[in-house]
């Protein structure tokens, strides 16, 4: 395992062993980012608060930084015991881990996902692209429109919020409202939708247990699931977040493993009928 360090203003790309065919870059991983088994497939993981505790591994690089939609420096705040939900936002919800886990803020060298993208050479597939960025998938998605509707990234894994639930204040991130119309106007279809983890945090949303599947039946069946929540206020202090996975339509690979296995084992039987899962 390599540190990375990605300076804003550097025009050269990463430069792989020759072996390497394809990255995936898991951002915002705490210690437990995803990784290939197979030798030609390297990763990276982008963990600005505890990327010195990730363990050293084979083709896994670590990158100490946070990426947003621009390169600047910023803080970000502490969150939850082992820094699982650090964010370079204020977390809405008064709860454990936003409380009792609360640490000092940490000046952070930010990238734009743009950046990250295009430090990765054209020779080389960008297979999966998963990130986990507490609130800030959306800004930095979008800020990296261009170079994702090429579809550099094959397979993208966002963390999303659901029925205009804020988990931190003054972003956006609403499925329905930002990723989602997103998403398609790049490329990408969605492929499956995942509910904080697989526990129950639908809060008793009857309308979103429309998406409570492995298989996304249409888009006019999340049209309509959407179109529900049109009127819905807008809500703060209560997490309601959950997982999109989507592939772009001129992806060439097989589906990825879209989470490690010891992160969330319900998820095995999926992994096992994915046709050339990592």
């Amino acid at each position: 395992m390599r540190w990375l360090l990605l300076l804003p203003l550097a025009e050269a790309a990463l430069v792989f062993d020759p072996t390497i065919e394809r990255v995936i870059i898991n951002v915002g991983s705490n210690t437990q980012p995803s990784l290939s088994r197979d030798a030609v497939t390297v990763a990276i993981a982008v963990e600005p608060m505890v990327g010195c505790r990730i363990k050293e591994q084979r083709n896994l690089h670590v990158l100490h930084a946070a990426v947003s939609s621009n390169n600047t420096l910023a803080f970000m705040q502490w969150y939850n015991k082992f820094g699982e939900s650090s964010s370079l936002g204020t977390a809405t919800e008064t709860a454990e881990y936003t409380t009792r886990y609360r640490g000092k803020r940490k000046i952070v060298n930010v990238i734009s996902l743009t950046t990250l993208i295009e430090s990765i050479p054209l020779s080389v597939k960008l297979w999966y692209l998963k990130t986990d960025m507490q609130g800030f998938d959306f800004d930095a998605l979008r800020g990296a429109s261009a170079i994702l509707r090429t579809g550099r990234a094959q397979y993208v894994m966002s963390e999303v919020w659901w029925d205009k639930y804020s988990s931190y204040a003054g972003q956006q991130n609403d499925f329905c409202l930002h990723q989602y119309p997103l998403m398609r106007s790049l490329g990408y279809q969605l492929v499956e939708v995942e509910n904080g983890y697989m526990s129950a945090k639908y809060h008793g949303v009857e309308r979103l247990k429309t998406l409570d599947t492995h298989v996304i039946r249409s888009h006019e069946e999340i049209m309509k699931m959407c179109a529900m929540q049109t009127d819905a206020p807008e809500k703060h202090g209560k997490c309601n977040e959950g997982d999109a996975y989507w592939k772009h339509a001129s992806a060439t690979l097989p589906p990825p493993r879209w989470r490690e296995q010891s992160e969330n084992p319900k998820r095995r039987r999926l992994v096992a009928r994915l046709d050339g899962s990592v």
